[in-house]
């Protein structure tokens, strides 16, 4: 497998890979943004050069030959922007700077809508914001003039999630600053990972499941007067029902979008998806670190009994640590689920990329 490796680059300058102390990234489902936490040695005062805003890119994986080893030889797994730059100093850790932050999707999880997304089409808004954003429009065309109460009262984030459930389709912001508004993909039904629940490779590592019926509904029906009518729709996990003993749990929900039977349906269809997704659980903590891993899709357990099948994975936490190395814990479901005087110039001084004590050869390779 090699040696485990990371590369943070913060706008562009590569940190070198023996000042990376932790790197935590955090891997999750559409309505909230995946998130970092890294931390960096700080005896020479890094925290005066970083600030809000500036992008940040991971890189982690397993290289050969930890003497002499290049970026390329690692997997780009997350790209976002520093929320927040936290100097410290104490007996324990010495001088150390952690940045937090978030992906691309972050800033429009904080923005509120603009009116001027009036009588558009929702192809329409999510290249509207693509384009406000910087990110490039991955995005399936849609006809439909949408009514105003669509997208009154919402943040942005939001309202591309309210048009993607009524378009049946997924958005999401990608690693490689993509904005992809339209159908779930082939690739995500890929299982990229078989984990035995006594297999080798769990030395340190520990599964479990939760097989519980609290809180969770297998019918759904959405409620809507419009135009003095109302419209009614319903859907149901006809399986989860059996495996319930038979006993319907249902949740009615009103929805004003709900304005003809065939959308109240498919809405329905789109709330039990969410209410319904608790049937059975697992957490996979402190498995070997592996890039595939990645929020929805899926992994097959085995040698776990009746509990053995096939999972979708609802979040997934790298870590890589200088002592801990390079390790990914998991979340499992059965059902699918932004300039001062006082900044440095630069990160470091120009001499210091020839004198890494990693291995990492920078120069040419980025």
């Amino acid at each position: 497998m090699g040696e485990p490796r990371c590369i943070v680059q913060v706008d562009g300058k590569t940190v070198l890979p023996e000042d990376v102390t932790e790197c935590d990234i955090e891997n999750t489902l559409y309505m909230a943004a995946d998130s970092f936490e890294i931390t960096l040695t700080n005896d020479d005062l890094k925290s005066d050069w970083f600030r809000k805003k500036q992008q940040v890119k991971v890189y982690l994986g397993y290289v050969e030959n930890p003497s002499h080893w290049y970026l390329h030889e690692l997997d780009h797994v997350f790209t976002g922007m520093i929320d927040g730059v936290k100097p410290k100093w104490n007996s324990q850790d010495g001088q150390v700077v952690q940045l937090i932050g978030r992906d691309y999707s972050a800033p429009m999880i904080d923005t509120q809508f603009s009116i001027a997304y009036a009588n558009r089409t929702s192809s329409q808004i999510a290249r509207m914001m693509a384009v406000k954003y910087g990110l490039k429009p991955i995005i399936t065309e849609t006809t439909e003039i949408l009514p105003k109460d669509v997208y009154q009262d919402k943040k942005e984030w939001e309202i591309l999630q309210t048009l993607a459930a009524r378009e049946g389709f997924v958005c999401y912001v990608t690693k490689d600053l993509e904005l992809y508004f339209g159908p779930r993909q082939e690739a995500d039904e890929t299982v990229v990972a078989t984990i035995s629940a006594k297999g080798s490779g769990l030395s340190g590592s520990s599964i479990e499941f939760d097989d519980s019926s609290v809180g969770v509904y297998n019918k759904v029906t959405v409620l809507h007067w419009h135009k003095k009518q109302l419209i009614e729709g319903s859907a149901q996990n006809d399986d989860l029902i059996k495996a319930m003993n038979g006993q319907v749990v249902e949740k009615v929900v009103t929805d004003s979008k709900a304005t003809s039977v065939d959308l109240a349906n498919k809405i329905a269809a789109n709330y039990l998806h969410e209410y319904s997704r608790q049937a059975i659980t697992g957490i996979i903590e402190d498995l070997p670190g592996n890039t595939v891993f990645v929020a929805e899709k899926k992994v097959k357990i085995t040698d776990a009994g009746r509990f053995s099948g096939i999972y979708y994975i609802e979040k997934v936490r790298h870590k890589f640590g200088k002592q801990s190395g390079f390790t990914s814990s998991l979340d499992l479901t059965n059902i699918r689920p932004d300039d001062a005087e006082q900044y440095k110039e630069d990160l470091y001084p120009k001499d210091r990329y020839s004198m890494s004590k990693s291995g990492y050869v920078a120069k040419g390779s980025i």
